[in-house]
């Protein structure tokens, strides 16, 4: 992370404490921020949940999800573990928030953490509305977060993060935007996505728009086909029952895939400040084609994972899952043709692909370039096109592939590539993609935080599909074998002009072989 301006003291309180997501990456994302010294001085983190554990019993959980890695620290940890307080309390009933309220003030003063508050919704999409509703009534949000005229002096803020999935179809989604307005400014509110604070999906701003040689290609007139694939290798991981209810179009593609489709399409902005770029996301979301009930089938392909077997091991279809139906109808895989109607983009599509039991963990964007307007070498027309790859992870960096004449007699013309690295190039880890936006919003800034015209917009444009998936359950179901890449069928999105970029082999790099 770039140096910036430590934060004001602040105190961050994550609801759902004892979850999964909390032990971790919020945790080990702030003890990362600790150890680089970006956290500031009043800092502390109180955790509320259900379960009775107290401080010790939170802070030994915490210590175990943190002690892994070779390089922990424990005096760091002495003086990181001094921060986390923890509060066995229901945020769902309106009767707790007298104790809760009362245990925010003691944590705060114990710190020097001021009125800054940092609210984080780690819970059960289900009971958003009343932790929200809790928060307003129990007088923790204050009105004045606005600068003091009287002093000039900057009043106490409080913001909420909050995860996703954001609604489960538009209709809820838009309610829930209308339950946060209740309670917050929608300058406060912070709708986290998390592949927006990845390094390699904030360096795409910086490749386009800093480097000439780039952005003046990134147009219809020499881009064919841009990709976008999530592939990850685990299952359901006991996740059973959670994933039935949502799938893998809801759980990634509207969550996560849209929106770094946006990124990658969205115009120049006129500064980086927070507003411009969304406002421009924003558009590119607005400007997708609405996807007609009656071509549903041209644009959408979804799929269970079956038995296969991924990494010598024999493992269970998604239907054997614990917790998941045996005629279950949710899909594993999906994968989404979207055409954006703008004078950039008009006639290019781009294709989303996200799936579990895949071949590899891999996030990838793959810009396809079009074929040289005349072949005046023969060997040239059989070549394959020009190829900008950036990968997400793992082994974040960018790839670019191109055509070179080998040495020697002849024309003998084959693929290069050029590897950029981020690791090789500019040392040092990468950070975790929630540290930088945990810190970002106990900063105030929303840059990598969809706003809630983003989520509707992205809700918009699956919503017909989500529509004929459910009217039509036993349909268009497509089994793929664990350690693939997905269901044969997902080519037919490209009606034989293009296929997959799917890397084969056991390559050490994410790239594909050269040939």
């Amino acid at each position: 992370m770039s140096a910036k301006l430590q934060p004001d003291p602040n105190l961050l309180v994550i609801f759902g404490a004892s979850g999964d997501l909390t032990k971790r990456k919020l945790v080990p994302a702030l003890y990362e921020l600790h150890r680089g010294g970006y956290l500031p001085r009043g800092f502390a983190m109180l955790g509320i949940s259900r379960s009775d554990i107290g401080d010790d019993g939170f802070r030994k959980r915490m210590r175990e999800s943190c002690g892994g890695d070779g390089d922990f620290d424990p005096g760091s940890w002495a003086e990181f573990e001094k921060m986390l307080h923890y509060e066995a309390a229901d945020g769902t009933k309106v009767e707790a928030y007298d104790g809760i309220r009362k245990r925010i003030s003691a944590v705060a003063t114990e710190h020097g953490a001021g009125e800054n508050l940092l609210f984080y919704l780690s819970l059960a999409p289900q009971i958003y509305e009343k932790v929200i509703t809790g928060i307003g009534l129990s007088g923790l949000v204050t009105e004045g977060r606005r600068w003091c005229s009287l002093n000039r002096e900057a009043a106490p803020w409080q913001r909420v993060i909050v995860e996703k999935p954001f609604g489960h179809d538009l209709e809820s989604a838009a309610h829930l935007n209308r339950v946060l307005g209740r309670s917050f400014d929608d300058e406060s509110v912070f709708r986290i996505d998390h592949y927006l604070g990845k390094e390699t999906i904030q360096n795409l701003m910086v490749f386009r728009f800093a480097n000439a040689i780039f952005e003046p290609l990134w147009t219809r007139q020499y881009v064919q086909n841009v990709q976008i694939t999530a592939a990850e290798t685990v299952g359901v991981e006991g996740r059973g029952p959670y994933y039935e209810k949502s799938g893998a179009l809801r759980d990634m593609i509207q969550s996560h895939l849209l929106q770094v489709m946006a990124a990658i399409a969205m115009e120049a902005p006129n500064s980086f400040e927070a507003r411009d770029l969304r406002n421009e996301q924003r558009k590119v979301l607005e400007a997708v084609r609405d996807i007609e009930p009656g071509h549903v089938a041209e644009a959408a392909v979804r799929g269970q994972y079956g038995r296969g077997t991924l990494g010598g091991e024999e493992l269970p279809g998604y239907i054997e899952e614990e917790g998941v139906d045996p005629n279950s109808n949710t899909e594993t895989y999906a994968a989404l043709r979207v055409q954006i109607d703008n004078w950039r983009w008009k006639g290019v599509p781009f294709d989303l692909r996200t799936g579990k039991r895949m071949n590899r963990k891999l996030t990838q964007i793959v810009l396809y370039f079009r074929p040289t307007p005349h072949h005046a070498l023969a060997t040239s027309a059989t070549r394959p096109p020009n190829r900008l790859v950036i990968n997400v992870q793992p082994d974040e960096g960018i790839s670019l592939r191109f055509e070179g004449k080998v040495p020697g007699q002849g024309m003998d013309i084959r693929s290069a590539i050029m590897d950029f690295d981020y690791s090789e190039q500019f040392g040092g880890e990468i950070p975790e993609a929630y540290s930088h936006l945990l810190l970002d919003a106990m900063e105030g800034d929303q840059s990598l935080f969809k706003d809630r015209h983003e989520i509707e917009a992205a809700w918009r444009i699956v919503m017909p599909v989500l529509r004929n998936w459910e009217a039509s359950p036993g349909t268009d179901m497509h089994t793929y074998a664990t350690g693939s890449w997905g269901p044969a069928e997902a080519e037919r999105l490209f009606g034989g002009a293009g296929h997959w970029h799917n890397p084969e082999g056991a390559l050490s790099r994410w790239r594909s072989d050269v040939k």
